[in-house]
């Protein structure tokens, strides 16, 4: 399935990794934190007066995002999907 994110929309995979970056461990707990791998992203922000601001991010980052009521989710053949906003990225990590 192709997916192509209108403006600033960020269509994101949940990494089943350990919960480690580096050696930091993150845990599993009530604040629902994620850590994700951008897989494509829309042209950016449409500002009121009509430009459009690029967004910071780009495919293949990886990124911290927590999983709340503002994120769609799309699941096709047990894979998961999740439509976000950059306001919505907690970090990207590097």
């Amino acid at each position: 399935m192709n997916f192509f994110p209108l403006y600033d929309k960020i269509i994101v995979i949940k990494l089943e990794e350990e919960n480690k970056i580096g050696d930091i461990f993150i845990p599993i707990n009530e604040n629902n934190i994620l850590k994700g791998k951008i897989i494509k992203v829309g042209c950016g922000k449409l500002l009121e007066n009509g430009n459009i601001v690029p967004l910071l991010v780009k495919i293949d980052d990886l990124i911290l995002f927590k999983d709340n009521y503002n994120i769609e989710k799309y699941k096709v053949k047990n894979k998961e999907y999740f439509f976000l906003k950059e306001s919505d990225i907690i970090s990207i990590i590097k």
